[in-house]
């Protein structure tokens, strides 16, 4: 059975759902839907979407691997039916983005007036702290960059699944060391240059959890200072948008 099916159909068995009172609850159609299932045919982002909100999960089950459903593909499948499962994949992983970002405010220019409205000093950041990770000025030495923050919408808390800055610091310190040294060259012009730095990098890495992840996004670097002076560095990215 396809891992989407197996999602759909474990969350019904845990709220001992049918398929026709699942249907019902969510307001899709019985018929299409339970086709589906029973078939393994293809299920619709609309469809996936009424389910969370009929039922209540987040859209990020659908995308994740928490559900006790192995993610990765069987190593003795055909390449034709790898390639699908990441192409599903990828999809899904991004329809869970757009939903987490759905209803941020938040944009690269509001970041962008307040660093600059304040001199990047550390005050009235709350609407921006939930969006943006923060790290220790580079270390060239350990070729290493430290994250003393995450921020729970960040774009690398919600790429790379974590949720502190400590599981942020294992995933970084799983790249490669040329990785490792452009971040920490990245993050030194920052502070060198004493303002924003906007690029527009690209990454493929392993994750911890094995997963491949392969990204190309928009990141602004900046230098700020809390009230007692301590210089640290914040990074605000954002997904480029294709089409």
């Amino acid at each position: 059975m396809a891992l989407i099916h197996e999602k759909i159909s474990a969350l019904l068995a845990d709220m001992n759902l049918s398929h026709r009172q699942a249907a019902l609850k969510c307001g899709i159609p019985y018929g299409t839907f339970n086709s589906a299932l029973k078939h393994q045919r293809e299920i619709g982002w609309t469809t996936l979407d009424a389910l969370a909100r009929g039922l209540g999960v987040s859209f990020h089950y659908f995308s994740s691997d928490t559900a006790g459903l192995g993610l990765l593909p069987d190593q003795r499948a055909e390449e034709e039916e790898r390639k699908a499962f990441e192409i599903l994949n990828a999809r899904m992983q991004a329809a869970a983005r757009t939903r987490q970002y759905r209803g941020c405010d938040v944009s690269l220019q509001d970041f962008l007036d307040w660093w600059f409205a304040n001199s990047g000093r550390l005050e009235g950041f709350d609407r921006l702290q939930q969006h943006v990770d923060t790290f220790e000025p580079p270390d060239p030495e350990k070729n290493r960059i430290q994250p003393i923050r995450s921020g729970p919408a960040s774009l690398a808390s919600i790429c790379f699944e974590v949720s502190d800055s400590g599981q942020l610091r294992d995933t970084l310190n799983g790249f490669s060391e040329k990785l490792n040294a452009d971040l920490v060259m990245a993050h030194s012009e920052a502070i060198s240059r004493g303002e924003p730095v906007i690029t527009h990098p690209s990454i493929d890495v392993k994750l911890l959890n094995g997963r491949r992840f392969t990204r190309q996004y928009r990141r602004v670097l900046a230098p700020v200072y809390l009230p007692g002076g301590k210089l640290l560095v914040v990074n605000f990215s954002q997904d480029i948008k294709f089409g």
